[in-house]
């Protein structure tokens, strides 16, 4: 099948998006009246992608039957990877158009193991249980093409249990290339929860299989987030630096900042400065515009999970990429000063930073944020003192006379309070969900 694919490369690149082409001469779709219509010469691109060398045509479809369909869809696939709207947007077109070529082809079309192999790849990729189901009722599928059809069936059903059982001892490395890195991402996935060291070495060898192509790009990320949850540090850096690097124009990049955001919170880099090293030296792949978008978001989101060391951290280094007078500078000093308040040392500082932000400049969600930080900081104020929070403007709160011994306690006397106080901060800071 490899050999087959590798000349269909060089002759597909022609009609490559062929099946895009609505109202043609071709196989009927399954459900054409449910196919909605293509946008029309629209190669939009995120503001930081390249744009698409020329508008996706529309070609004749030409009847080179299942493999070829899927390698179209794989192209395409590949394109989204690299950052196309246009590619991204007409996919589920192209997937509804080959399921129905899929699900109309004449049944000697499935005694080729070529074209069996194809149909699972088609719907591990995106394109729906329909015709697994019709095949796996279908007599004389030889092996292991039954198993893996089964299993793939399985998988897209939400079966994972059976999947598991049936797709866990395939060998992708005696598979053709493309079936592999199908089949390896299903495993990876069934696997994660129970055995990620599993998981990561599945993921390894399908980013080796399939470079530059829309496999690897999700092998990556989801090697990356399974590395964060093993604790491997190192190893996290390393590829997440590598996704960077060789996506960052995916269309699924957002989604990866933000996920990368989470489980940057959740390795509680803000612990010491060693740790949070592995942030910076992540984010110095991005231009300084993104960077200081990320950092923003790594503050805030460990601001709602309780991580005030790396969500001051975060924000500190968000600041310095601000104009001063900037929206982004008055979320960095909010973000910061909302870390502040939970330590007795910054306490005053932090409070002094939230009253002076102008909350009509704030999103609501960082209203809401700087309404819940500064009802905690008057929780802070009543657990020390046992009185109501400063009046604005003071700095210190009266305290009556002491005798040295008194003055000696106080101490001791103020740890368990600010420590149960400080305790039920970060349920304050998760109420202020954007």
């Amino acid at each position: 099948m490899s050999l087959f694919l590798q000349g269909l490369r060089a002759t597909q690149f022609g009609f490559l998006f062929g099946l895009l082409a609505v109202g043609v001469p071709g196989p009927a779709a399954a459900e054409p009246g449910a196919v909605p219509a293509p946008k029309a010469e629209h190669t939009a691109q995120p503001d930081s992608a390249p744009a698409d060398a020329a508008p996706i045509p529309e070609f004749q479809p030409r009847p080179d039957g299942p493999v070829a369909w899927v390698r179209t869809l794989q192209l395409l696939q590949d394109r989204i990877a690299a950052g196309s709207l246009a590619a991204h947007e007409s996919q589920l077109v192209l997937i509804a158009r080959i399921n129905g070529d899929l699900l109309n082809a004449a049944p000697e079309v499935w005694t080729d193991p070529h074209n069996l192999r194809a149909a699972i790849v088609f719907a591990l990729s995106g394109g729906g249980p329909a015709i697994l189901r019709r095949l796996v009722k279908q007599d004389g599928l030889g092996e292991p093409e039954m198993t893996l059809a089964r299993g793939a069936l399985a998988y897209v059903e939400g079966r994972e249990a059976e999947a598991s059982r049936l797709l866990k001892e395939v060998d992708i490395a005696t598979l053709p290339p493309t079936l592999a890195g199908a089949i390896g991402l299903t495993q990876a996935s069934l696997a994660v929860t129970e055995s990620p060291t599993r998981a990561i070495g599945l993921l390894d060898q399908v980013r080796l299989l399939l470079p530059g192509t829309l496999a690897e790009e999700g092998a990556l990320r989801r090697e990356i987030f399974t590395l964060g949850q093993t604790g491997d540090l190192k190893r996290f850096e390393a590829l997440a630096v590598q996704y960077l690097r060789r996506f960052p124009h995916s269309i699924y990049a957002g989604n990866f900042r933000q996920r990368l955001a989470y489980q940057v919170t959740k390795l509680d880099v803000g612990q010491d400065s060693g740790r949070f090293s592995v942030i910076t030296g992540i984010l110095d792949e991005l231009d300084p515009d993104s960077r200081k978008s990320l950092y923003l978001l790594i503050a805030r989101t460990a601001i709602e999970e309780g991580k005030t060391g790396a969500a001051f951290l975060a924000a500190d280094r968000a600041l310095a990429l601000c104009a001063p007078e900037s929206l982004e500078a008055s979320q960095a000093r909010l973000y910061q000063a909302a870390a502040e308040i939970v330590s007795l040392a910054t306490f005053q500082s932090g409070l002094r930073t939230l009253r002076a932000v102008d909350r009509t400049r704030l999103p609501r969600g960082d209203s809401r944020l700087l309404d819940t930080a500064l009802a905690t900081a008057e929780e802070i104020q009543r657990g020390l003192t046992g009185k109501p929070g400063l009046p604005e403007g003071d700095t210190a709160a009266p305290k009556p006379a002491q005798t040295a011994a008194d003055a000696a306690d106080e101490p001791a006397r103020l740890i368990p309070r600010a420590q149960a106080t400080i305790d039920r901060i970060d349920l304050l800071l998760k109420k202020a969900n954007p």
